[in-house]
């Protein structure tokens, strides 16, 4: 009988993972997030690996 590994398995995350626009280095989180209005919340992300800070806006579809 042989026995075979099996190949290592990737889970994917349910939400999407943002990567630093200088580096590339993958943020998980925001430093710190702001209620816009009723549609839109903006996210300043600052990179721990090379220092770098920007910020993203969410818009959310109306219901």
């Amino acid at each position: 009988m042989e026995l075979h590994r099996a190949a290592p398995m990737f889970v994917r995350s349910r939400r999407p993972v943002t990567e630093c626009a200088q580096c590339g280095e993958h943020l998980f989180s925001p430093e710190w997030s702001e209620h816009v209005d009723a549609r839109r919340v903006r996210h300043l992300w600052e990179c721990e690996a090379c220092g770098y800070a920007f910020e993203t806006t969410i818009r959310i579809a109306a219901a």
